[in-house]
């Protein structure tokens, strides 16, 4: 179609021109979004092959890793938001990606909540993240975060985030207007493709499935709930409970019960 209206655009009546152009221009930018879809899509597949035919000792590969990896940053997440503004989930590609989002949620500011304010484009990195985030930025550096970007998601109203994360002090040029053609097609094919949206506004689609969780925690809760002989309600509690004693997240006290053997009880 973009080709068609490409090759009409010089012709006659003039009057069309204008038009024409514009088709040309819509077509070319719906390309580009399925194309990154696509290359999301085929990502995301080839690490779950990879993990399925492997020992699968590993956690299961979640769709945003595939983000993480296309843009070539160590971590992303996506933050969806309801019409008024309030924080529907979020959908994080590891452990560090999940735990920035969780200071912003405690701290109150941060790169998802700039793209709430209506920054089209956040971008900051080394001493600069303590500039923009007073009480975020130190924290973010303390988990080995040295670079952030963040672009909206928008589709017809503005649904949420892509902040990515990577442990270097400046990432390459390019990087933000390729995270804006991943976000573009995360709002308008991947996050709407599936099933639509529900009554409270947050998009539905089963490549987020592991929204709102990281995988490594519900594998963990299983895990607890067959040893302290409870149900997966008070595993969750258990987890919890000793992540805040210890002062440190709940996806690493995750992390050792999965991969040091730690027990709750």
């Amino acid at each position: 179609m973009a080709a068609k209206y490409e090759a009409q655009a010089t012709q006659r009546p003039e009057a069309m021109q204008p038009f024409r152009q514009r088709m040309a221009e819509l077509h070319r930018r719906i390309e580009g979004r399925h194309l990154a879809c696509a290359r999301l899509h085929r990502l995301h597949a080839l690490r779950l092959q990879r993990w399925y035919i492997g020992d699968r000792a590993a956690l299961r590969p979640v769709f945003m890793a595939a983000v993480a990896q296309h843009l070539g940053v160590d971590s992303a997440a996506v933050t969806l938001f309801g019409r008024k503004g309030d924080e529907l989930l979020v959908a994080a590609s590891d452990v560090t990606a999940r735990a920035a989002h969780d200071l912003e949620q405690l701290i109150g500011e941060g790169p998802a909540r700039d793209v709430l304010d209506g920054r089209d484009f956040v971008t900051a990195g080394g001493t600069d993240l303590a500039t923009r985030w007073p009480e975020y930025g130190p924290a973010l550096a303390q988990l080995g975060v040295h670079s952030v970007v963040a672009v909206p998601l928008l589709s017809s109203r503005l649904l949420g985030a892509l902040c990515v994360f990577a442990g270097v002090d400046g990432l390459r040029t390019e990087i933000t207007p390729a995270t804006a053609k991943v976000a573009d097609a995360l709002a308008n094919t991947v996050l709407l493709g599936a099933h639509g949206t529900a009554a409270d506004g947050a998009p539905q689609g089963t490549l987020f499935d592991d929204a709102d969780y990281l995988a490594t925690v519900h594998q963990a809760v299983g895990m607890v709930a067959v040893q302290c002989s409870c149900d997966i309600d008070a595993a969750l509690a258990l987890l919890r409970a000793r992540a805040f004693a210890d002062g440190i997240a709940v996806p690493e006290i995750a992390r050792r019960v999965l991969e040091d053997g730690y027990q709750l009880c």
